[in-house]
């Protein structure tokens, strides 16, 4: 009985023989009578051979199965021309490419065997296209992402190891529906690990956030999300802002603000002048050992200054003692004291520059007398203003006491003629700019960066610099924290970066070429080496061209969404060599939530619908329905609830009413 229904499904789903082999193209002639669309087969309608479907091309004992990339028409020569159709001389040929074979139950994608001349071939039974479609091993355990988007009975999964042990890239334009995707994937990682204890000790995930999409916020209608991907039982949020004081600070060890390496990417520190100079400051101790004795500092500052007025260069700011005197109290903050202030006010006003012999001098109102910089006891007297002072250096903060040390051995560089203010003065201008900005985004701290699986960094409210910084700094910490104190790679770290291209960008304007070079090597070096520490990487972006296509080419599983720009399109062509025709020239027409899932994970390139999310736990991407809003009163927001800006409205990437 086996043995006839076996015959009778081969005699049915056989649809022709092999005609021609060129390596991995194989051409295939249907036989005359498989030509339609759907076969009848014991009560029911089975699919027909047709671009992108799959065949078994039997040789002997081994099944090879092949994609079908295209199709043609030829003349049958061979045909009889008497009593027959018109149709009849025709043959309906595949053009199809092999990518794997059957082997104890399971398949297995390469090429272990060529097929031969006259080899049949056969429609897939609805077991094997099940076996071809299942992607989780054995030893893994699977994550349902969705379905198959043109068999959407057919569920796909994929196997946890295959995903999170590996650097994945999700790619697509606006409004394609990568956000969901990313938020998809990492709502069902803790949906299934977020309640055991040993994944919320063993495991860290950190997500950079451009736009505000992963933050809670409180709902107002439909809105917004209350959980992105997960609850707060899993998550932390860091809310930065450099706007104002309400937002979070990043906790980060004294070690790690103290390090050059953080200030010269802070800086942008060009590598041959600025970058020694940081470097040489901060590993001496010198300005740290005059700091308990405020006496011995302000005599090295009163020192200083006196250089500065016995100079008769004329290259010299003759500004130059009281902007150094600004910036340590610049340094200080609160904490300077009102005679420091004082003496500045003082010294605006008494101490002139005479340009003809390009000597200093103090005026005193009280006598109308100058006392000229050539004077014998001219440096014991500015030296003397100084250092009576009474100032208490001991409060200053771990990032003003860096920059104090910056601009203490700056100024007594220059003062001593050892520095190029053209070398070292953009620097100083960056970092008074920047300084304040870091106040409001970092904080000296030994608590640890998260007591969660999962932490969202938010940079919705962070000027331009810091966005391009921020980012840079945390991976950085992170992973060279990692590397030190779990060298056995026993703990996970993930970094997440959403909008990839904004800090892995291999162009811009903005920036010296070797922080561009310095940014994309640190990145370069996590995706190439972090796997053998447990640390990976997760990108999504608008603009796969626009990012290193050395990082690009090293991920291990793509989710391409729909991609229209031909840069975009050709990045991925070149990064993901096995990708075939028939997926690649899909890549501009996919529906929005659809993707096709590449890499180590999947066998085959599939189209996969993602699944839905709880609306709760949707990113705040949605695309604006304007015919709605237009017609809909203004919602006032709640709380410190921000509305979301013309960025978000751009950038959205999902509608708001998913098709699910």
């Amino acid at each position: 009985m086996n043995e006839e229904v076996t015959l009778d499904q081969e005699a049915v789903f056989r649809v022709g023989r092999v005609v021609s082999v060129d390596g991995r193209r194989v051409r295939i002639i249907v036989d005359k009578l498989k030509n339609s669309s759907h076969l009848l087969y014991r009560g029911g309608l089975v699919r027909n051979v047709a671009v992108a479907s799959y065949v078994k091309i039997v040789k002997g004992f081994v099944e090879l199965i092949a994609k079908v990339d295209g199709e043609v028409v030829e003349e049958d020569r061979g045909a009889s021309s008497r009593y027959s159709r018109g149709v009849d001389p025709l043959s309906r040929q595949l053009d199809v490419s092999l990518i794997g074979y059957f082997e104890n139950g399971h398949f297995e994608r390469g090429v272990r065997e060529m097929p031969l001349l006259d080899n049949e071939c056969f429609i897939l039974t609805e077991d094997e296209f099940r076996l071809i479609h299942t992607f989780v091993s054995a030893s893994d355990e699977p994550l349902e992402i969705g379905t198959l988007a043109m068999e959407p009975s057919q569920p796909v999964s994929v196997g946890i190891d295959a995903i999170f042990a590996s650097h994945v890239g999700i790619f697509g334009n606006t409004g394609s529906g990568k956000s969901y995707t990313l938020a998809k994937l990492y709502f069902e990682l803790f949906k299934k690990y977020g309640t055991t204890e040993t994944f919320r000790q063993r495991s860290q995930f950190v997500l950079i956030d451009f736009n505000g999409e992963y933050v809670d916020r409180t709902a107002v209608g439909d809105d917004y999300s209350t959980a992105v991907i997960a609850g707060d039982d899993v998550k932390q949020i860091y809310n930065l802002s450099t706007h104002d004081d309400r937002g979070d600070l990043l906790p980060l060890p004294e070690s790690a603000v103290h390090d050059p390496v953080f200030w010269t990417v802070l800086l942008d520190a060009t590598e041959k002048t600025q970058a020694p100079f940081i470097s040489r400051v901060l590993k001496s101790d010198y300005w740290e050992q005059l700091l308990p004795d405020p006496q011995a500092l302000l005599a090295v500052i009163g020192d200083l200054v006196g250089r500065a007025t016995k100079s008769n260069d004329g290259a010299l700011d003759r500004q130059l003692p009281v902007n150094f005197l600004e910036e340590v109290v610049s340094c200080l903050g609160d904490q300077v004291s009102p005679e420091l202030i004082a003496l500045i006010d003082e010294m605006r006003t008494s101490l002139g520059y005479f340009s003809q012999t390009h000597n200093f001098y103090w005026y005193a109102a009280t006598s109308n007398q100058r006392k000229w910089a050539t004077d014998a006891d001219w440096f014991d007297f500015i030296k003397g203003k100084v250092s009576a002072v009474q100032q208490d250096f001991s409060g200053v903060g771990d990032i003003d006491l860096v920059r104090f040390k910056l601009v203490l051995q700056y100024y007594r560089d220059v003062i001593s003629g050892f520095a190029n203010r053209e070398h070292l003065g953009p620097m100083m201008k960056r970092m008074d700019e920047r300084v304040p900005s870091i106040k409001r985004l970092i904080k000296v701290s030994d608590d640890a960066f998260t007591q969660v699986p999962l932490t969202v960094v938010s940079l919705r409210n962070v000027n331009l610099a810091m966005r391009k910084v921020i980012p840079m700094i945390v991976c950085k910490h992170l992973y060279d924290a990692k590397k030190l104190t779990d060298p056995q790679g026993q703990r996970y770290l993930n970094l997440i970066i959403d909008e990839a291209h904004n800090i892995l960008s291999t162009e811009s304007a903005r920036e010296s070429d070797a922080w561009r070079d310095y940014r994309l090597e640190t990145f370069e070096e996590i995706i190439k080496e972090g796997r053998k520490f447990g640390v990976f990487l997760t990108l999504a972006s608008q603009r796969p061209h626009d990012i290193s296509e050395t990082i690009v080419s090293q991920l291990h599983n793509y989710f391409l969404h729909r991609l229209v720009n031909n840069l975009d399109v050709r990045a991925i062509e070149k990064a993901v060599a096995y990708l075939d025709r028939v997926s690649f020239e899909s890549l501009p027409i996919l529906p929005t939530g659809t993707c096709v899932l590449a890499g180590v994970s999947a066998q085959v390139p599939v189209v996969v619908r993602i699944g839905g999310l709880p609306p709760e736990a949707a990113p705040n991407s949605r695309t604006m329905s304007v015919t709605t809003n237009w017609r809909s009163p203004l919602t006032t927001n709640s709380g410190n609830d921000e509305p979301p800006d013309d960025k978000d409205l751009v950038d959205a990437d999902w509608p708001s009413d998913p098709p699910f």
